[in-house]
């Protein structure tokens, strides 16, 4: 079902000059986010490394009248193929930057060092080794599963049909990539998003513990009973004055 945007707002593809306000959006939307800890500055280059990775999407929802990003999502169409590839093209820098917030941050080192660092460090060696395949062209095993790893709308806007309609354009790019299914968590209690992602059509998956301990609702959309769809809702990015609106 087509979800209602308001007439105001544009959806879009990600471009380098929206990323002030997307890591800002993310620093203040999603406090919860472990990421977020990081800082913008952080925040930034994490937007930034998933613009670019070939196995994913970010995509923004922009006021035509004051240009200014009310929404984003970013969301991944090969999860293990994206974070091999973030870990091989921008995981010194992010590791940099993590490393300095963290030591300016002492509680946030040792929170790191003892939910995350093994795991991370498995993750790093994992993207290094290289994947067997048994014929030309193979796709990765996960890739007909996407993760929607997070979406984000401006406090005043919320309610507004932003999210949704995000939600929305990232499920036709994944049809239109191919994809099979989609899959996020989010936190189980009010921090959550449950209500939100079943109001629009998502299907409870039961609770997880992370290996750090957490807790996670999960959740996840299959994409093979509805038509594919061309995602010409997604505009490309163009300089302010020369989208014709």
């Amino acid at each position: 079902m087509k979800r209602t945007l308001p007439p105001a707002v544009s959806i879009r593809q990600f471009a380098p000059p929206d990323v002030p306000q997307t890591s800002a959006l993310h620093l203040n939307a999603l406090p919860d986010d472990f990421v977020t800890r990081f800082g913008q500055r952080f925040l930034a280059r994490y937007h930034l490394a998933f613009a670019e990775s070939p196995y994913a999407t970010v995509i923004v929802a922009s006021d035509y009248a004051t240009g200014k990003t009310v929404g984003a999502l970013l969301g991944t169409l090969d999860t293990p193929a994206h974070y091999g590839w973030l870990v091989r093209h921008h995981g010194a820098s992010l590791v940099l930057w993590a490393a300095v917030r963290a030591i300016r941050n002492p509680k946030l080192g040792w929170d790191l060092v003892r939910t995350r660092a093994a795991r991370y460090i498995r993750g790093i060696a994992r993207s290094f080794i290289p994947e067997k395949h048994s014929g030309k062209g193979e796709k990765s095993r996960d890739n007909g599963v996407g993760l929607l790893a997070h979406v984000m709308v401006a406090g005043d806007q919320r309610g507004c049909g932003i999210g949704s309609s995000l939600v929305e354009a990232y499920e036709n790019r994944a049809r239109h990539a191919g994809l099979e299914r989609l899959e996020l968590a989010t936190l189980p209690d009010s921090r959550g998003a449950g209500p939100f992602y079943e109001k629009i059509g998502w299907e409870y998956g039961g609770a997880r513990i992370s290996q750090s301990g957490e807790r996670f609702a999960l959740y996840h959309r299959a994409l093979l009973d509805e038509p594919r769809q061309e995602h010409s809702d997604i505009r490309p990015w163009s300089k302010r004055g020369e989208s014709g609106c």
